[in-house]
């Protein structure tokens, strides 16, 4: 068994879809495509994009044996980033910018 780790969208309280890595799920192996990706979009127009959301609705892993789970919020139009390890330990806490001065080897 690997590294699990499951990337989460929600918006005001209600979940939108999620990314779900069975393999390599460590944070260094995902963020950096993360970050590229939210960079190049707003959370208004993943909204509105019903092909992405379509794409990334996989919630069968149950969130309980993840090693990680980012939880991308973006109910105020911008982007808040939660990642917790094992059992919920919480990781990061942060805005986007913050997420890639951490995590982001390009920024």
């Amino acid at each position: 068994m690997g590294t699990r780790a499951k990337i989460r969208i929600e918006s005001k309280g209600n979940y939108l879809c999620s990314k779900y890595f069975n393999m390599d799920g460590h944070v260094e192996n995902w963020a950096p495509t993360l970050i590229t990706a939210l960079n190049q979009t707003s959370p208004g127009n993943i909204l509105k994009n019903r092909q992405l959301l379509k794409f990334m609705f996989d919630d069968y892993e149950s969130d309980d044996y993840l090693s990680y789970l980012c939880e991308v919020d973006i109910s105020d139009d911008d982007y808040k980033i939660t990642i917790y390890g094992y059992k919920k330990e919480l990781l990061f806490e942060g805005s986007l910018d913050e997420f890639s001065e951490k995590y982001d080897e390009i920024y």
